[in-house]
């Protein structure tokens, strides 16, 4: 979007009303498919995909149609990328990450074929239209891919003004209820920029009745403008949420790894609390590594798999406890936040720099390697993006009668796929290089407390605290 006049900063960019937005709520009242998403009780995420499709499916008959009629194809989002185009994301995370998904969407198809989504009769006029069958696996891909990178998280609860309300909300820009997922037409126009924030963030507003969104700095006219997709978003989040990284020169590097596929428990009493922590986080834990070390959580997590029985027993995880006690486990994880001895710190972090090796020897390229592609890509899809607005301009925003405009369309747009694949991809390996020296340098400092204090045994654990606090950059690392 390009400002047409001036905008100050925190000016009220747009103002969408809630009946325009498309949420499972409207799928539960659709004429097309109503019926069956609540017979049926479809999650979310399926309610508003076969929802979509349906629209899709209505063409000019559906409400929606002037929005539909602008989402086009999505090829440039990961779940639809071709498979030579995936081989791209080889040893990143992003790759299994996209594999979850790719079966996700098949496991929706096969829900929704169940339910009798296809004999519906928007689907039976769309089969006999189009000879393809309304809920299929490529059409389920490109109404996720929509869902993915345009849908955002709303908060449309009605706050509570009662006497006794809960008073620790306000002041603060938690959501006081549950989010909505919703399609919201024109606000999901903007492109991300890494340096707006939370105030350019769409947001519900329940007296107005709409979704607003505001400027989080001035433009003149002819600049475009941006919002904020989320906070502390890396460049791989959004390539793989929204086919595309954004613009703005910051970064919030980081790699997001598997802790078991690090970690082998000391015992069996590390491997319980384990199991309760994986229960407790809903999946197997995350061990994220960042350029000031790994995080809190994964720092806590490594000390349940390496500490000796008498932490374990310290931090409260006691004798007998087992891999079903998931409330005692939180308690335990919370206390493991902070260090205990030398010897489970050395264990600890031996086990991150083989980890961060491990995973820097899965890409096929080096740090430096993507970096230096990236330079050589950037200045030409600069200058094929110049030529291909002049070619638009010229014949007025079509292909100049022969379609002449089609090859340097196709040469850009692939250009600047691999461009945001190479910034993600960098944005992985730089957290895991950064990760490796801060790393290293604990190390050293807890070496040095060692030989200073005569014995490993005399090092507290204040000492070693001290250690990883004044490392950090961030509250979230340790």
């Amino acid at each position: 979007m390009i400002a047409a006049a001036p905008i100050s900063e925190q000016q009220v960019l747009l103002q969408v009303p809630k009946a325009l937005f498309i949420t499972a709520d409207t799928a539960a009242k659709s004429s097309y498919c109503g019926r069956l998403v609540t017979e049926e009780q479809l999650t979310e995420w399926q309610a508003l995909v076969l929802h979509l499709l349906c629209e899709r499916a209505a063409g000019a008959d559906s409400f929606w149609a002037p929005y539909i009629a602008v989402l086009g194809h999505q090829m440039h989002h990961p779940l639809l990328w071709t498979s030579e185009v995936q081989q791209q994301l080889r040893g990143s995370p992003m790759s299994r990450t996209l594999t979850d998904r790719l079966q996700q969407v098949q496991d929706d198809t096969d829900i929704l074929v169940a339910a009798g989504a296809n004999e519906l009769g928007i689907a039976v006029q769309w089969q006999q239209q189009t000879q393809q069958p309304l809920v299929s696996y490529d059409s389920v891909r490109w109404a996720a891919a929509v869902l993915l990178g345009r849908s955002f998280q709303l908060d449309m609860s009605e706050p509570d003004m009662s006497l006794e309300a809960d008073m620790s909300y306000y002041g603060s820009w938690q959501p006081h209820g549950p989010a909505v997922l919703a399609l919201v037409p024109w606000a999901d126009m903007l492109r991300h920029s890494s340096e707006a924030d939370e105030g350019s963030m769409l947001a519900y507003d329940s007296e107005a009745g709409a979704a607003l969104m505001a400027a989080h700095r001035p433009y003149e006219p002819g600049q475009e403008v941006f919002d904020s997709h989320g906070p502390g978003l890396s460049h791989a989040d959004l390539l793989m949420d929204h086919g595309c990284v954004g613009e703005g020169v910051t970064d919030n590097p980081r790699y997001d790894a598997v802790l078991q596929d690090h970690l082998k428990p000391r015992g069996s009493r590390n491997a319980a609390l384990l199991e309760a922590l994986t229960t407790l986080t809903g999946g197997p834990p995350a061990l994220v590594f960042t350029p000031y070390g790994p995080d809190v959580t994964g720092m806590a997590a490594l000390r349940a798999g390496l500490g000796s029985d008498a932490e374990l027993v310290k931090a409260g995880w006691r004798i007998g406890s087992k891999g079903s006690d998931v409330e005692l486990c939180a308690r335990v994880m919370g206390r493991l936040c902070m260090p205990s001895s030398v010897g489970t710190e050395r264990r600890v972090l031996e086990t991150v720099l083989r980890a961060v090796d491990t995973c820097l020897a899965a890409y096929p390229s080096t740090l430096e390697q993507d970096e230096q592609e990236l330079q050589h890509l950037q200045p030409q899809a600069a200058d094929h993006h110049q030529q291909q607005q002049q070619e638009q301009q010229q014949a007025s925003g079509a292909a100049n009668g022969d379609g002449s405009s089609s090859g340097s369309s196709t040469e850009s747009g692939n250009e600047q796929l691999r461009i945001g694949v190479l910034r993600a991809l960098i944005s992985e390996k730089s957290a895991l290089v950064g990760c490796r020296e801060v790393v290293a340098g604990w190390q050293q400092q807890i070496e040095q407390l060692v030989a200073a204090a005569g014995s490993a045994a005399a090092v507290t654990s204040q000492q070693l605290a001290a250690v990883y606090e004044a490392g950090s950059d961030s509250e979230d690392i340790m």
